[in-house]
């Protein structure tokens, strides 16, 4: 292997072995429960009606999709204690992805699953944390134009994300929507006040 080749493949290979470090590290520490943040646990409300008792692991049938954009399967949950890994792992994942567009690729399936994951916790009636959730992936789906922004001024071609960009927050509103009529008046506002984030963040998106 010649030394340029060495010099370039080094500090991929330094990053690998560290990030391997930290991931077994907190998957030796990791706890029996995930503590939610003190913003969300500072919410009190709940779903009206009240849900019969069911796995916060298992989403509620929910109502026929309208919006043609569909959100993936989101996996663990933040109320499952090895969340904290997955979340780890997302930030490996990011720190390995250089590329503008691939990584806005990759932050928008991240927002797409928290917003999956806020839905079936609030409908599991843990509405705290699904908003505290919720709200994670409208920060994600952000950075997400960032980057796109990002590609298009290196000239990298984005058309295929662009579109994901420009039709994923209408699909958040639609979820946001339906969980509002789902919860106690309560919670309402604060599902309202992601409504105006997100369809804010569709007209930035609607420029991409």
């Amino acid at each position: 292997m010649s030394l340029p080749m060495l010099k370039k493949i080094l500090p991929i290979l330094i990053v690998f072995f560290f990030a391997t470090g930290i991931l077994l590290i907190s998957l030796y520490q990791v706890t029996s429960f995930v503590r939610p943040s003190l913003a969300a646990s500072s919410l009190k409300f709940y779903v009206s009606p009240p849900p019969q008792a069911t796995s916060s692991s298992q989403a509620t049938p929910s109502p026929e999709p309208k919006i043609n954009y569909y959100l993936p399967y989101p996996g663990i949950l933040p109320d499952n204690p090895f969340y904290k890994i997955k979340m780890l792992r997302d930030q490996i994942w990011l720190l390995l992805t250089s590329d503008p567009a691939k990584k806005a690729e990759l932050l928008l399936l991240f927002a797409d699953k928290r917003i999956g994951a806020g839905e079936v916790l609030i409908r599991g009636n843990k509405v705290s944390l699904g908003i505290s959730t919720l709200i994670k992936g409208e920060k994600y789906f952000e950075r997400a134009m960032a980057e796109v922004n990002k590609a298009k001024k290196k000239g990298v071609k984005v058309e295929n994300v662009s579109a994901k960009l420009k039709s994923a927050p209408l699909k958040y509103e639609e979820v946001l929507t339906n969980l509002k009529e789902s919860v106690s008046p309560e919670g309402r506002p604060a599902l309202e006040d992601l409504l105006k984030l997100i369809r804010n963040l569709q007209e930035k998106a609607s420029t991409l």
